[in-house]
């Protein structure tokens, strides 16, 4: 392969990152508003502790995220399955993972801060740095 061909190459394959990044974004800000949607409804109208109003909102954003994630963020590549297994594992592992952990970011934040407001929008800054960096090895 000549050089220019590899120079090419890498363009299109930073282009594609890039592009996916994008779509990431975009779907995240989607799922964002679902997660708050639902924390803040459970948190403020409802009563339930910032703790499990974040598990249970954590959880509505990864289940809508799965189908945003694998056919607008990062597309369904190459005519596979539109729910292969292995992405499905996968992708269970880092929500389980994320589920867990969220709600520890929260209360941590919270232990710095009196305003929940603050407290979860330093947590999902947390969270979708650390989804990105898993979900794009996911739906590769």
């Amino acid at each position: 392969m000549s050089d220019g061909a590899i120079g090419r190459l890498t363009l299109r394959l930073l282009s594609l990152r890039r592009l996916a990044a994008a779509r990431y974004a975009l779907t995240g800000i989607a799922l964002l508003l679902l997660d708050m949607c639902v924390f803040f409804v459970l948190a403020r109208v409802f009563l339930v502790s910032p703790a499990i109003a974040q598990l249970v909102a954590r959880t509505a954003g990864a289940t809508a995220g799965f189908f945003g994630h694998k056919h607008f963020s990062f597309g369904n590549a190459a005519g596979k399955p539109a729910v292969p297994l292995r992405q499905a594992a996968l992708y269970t592992l880092v929500t389980v993972v994320t589920i867990c952990v969220s709600p520890l970011v929260l209360v941590g934040l919270l232990t710095l801060s009196n305003s929940l407001v603050a407290a979860k929008l330093g947590t999902e800054v947390v969270m979708v740095a650390f989804n990105y960096f898993c979900l794009s090895r996911v739906f590769r």
